[in-house]
């Protein structure tokens, strides 16, 4: 799987399909970022992520949520544009998040989702938009993380590794387990590096770290469990 942001390249040894970038109501990612992210891929919105998506002049493909939280000028624009729409009840048992995610599965299901407007504002909806993205590989969806010109989460499951060359060269860059334990973790251009680390999600030691000196690239590798590589470009 081959990713292309504005901030470098992301590649992950891993035979997932073409991306889908879904927007959420979450921090906004600038419209110039994510102008240059719909330019290669399908942008879908949730919710506010229409609100997004028309600031920046990106038309989605399709429109899901319960219209509690994008405007009615948003909604509008989208109806205009004569958008497919999926409108849910608000009194539901998933998040708009979750049941666009049920979306992806049965309309895209050989789809890859990258989440962008999913971190920021909010730490619970953050918390959620992380664990339900790696909830819904049990419907058959996979994804590669959450982004945008600030932050990212890139989520990498046993047996994966991945690859970054970067453009716009990360403040920070951290190791967060995300199940109870990431075994046999490899990195390679990070100021501190590991070889057959293990990392526990109640003992979170690989934070703060950095690229080496003078390096513009990394690779990260782990063995089981599901690690999030976390980058940071803008604090």
């Amino acid at each position: 799987m081959k990713l292309t942001l504005p901030q470098g390249r992301f590649d992950v040894n891993d035979e997932s399909g073409e991306i889908v970038v879904l927007v959420a109501g979450g921090r906004p990612p600038s419209s110039e970022w994510l102008r240059q992210v719909a330019g290669t891929y399908p942008v879908w919105a949730i919710d506010r992520g229409a609100d997004i998506c028309l600031r920046a002049g990106v038309s989605p493909k399709i429109l899901f949520g319960d219209a509690d939280s994008g405007s009615a000028d948003a909604w509008q624009w989208a109806k205009d544009l004569a958008i497919p729409v999926e409108r849910f009840h608000p009194d539901k048992d998933y998040t708009d998040l979750q049941l666009a995610l049920q979306g992806v599965a049965s309309r895209e299901p050989d789809k890859t989702v990258l989440l962008t407007g999913g971190l920021g504002r909010r730490f619970d909806h953050s918390f959620s938009n992380v664990f339900s993205l790696m909830e819904a590989e049990k419907v058959g969806v996979k994804s590669i993380g959450l982004a945008d010109e600030a932050e990212a989460i890139f989520l990498l499951r046993g047996g994966q590794s991945l690859h970054a060359d970067f453009m716009k060269l990360p403040k920070v860059v951290s190791l967060l387990p995300l199940t109870p334990v990431c075994e046999n973790i490899c990195s390679q251009g990070l100021h501190w590096s590991l070889c057959g680390a293990n990392l526990r999600l109640d003992s979170p030691g690989g934070i703060s770290n950095r690229l080496a000196a003078g390096l513009h690239r990394l690779s990260v590798s782990v063995g089981n469990g599901c690690l999030g590589i976390y980058f940071c470009w803008e604090e």
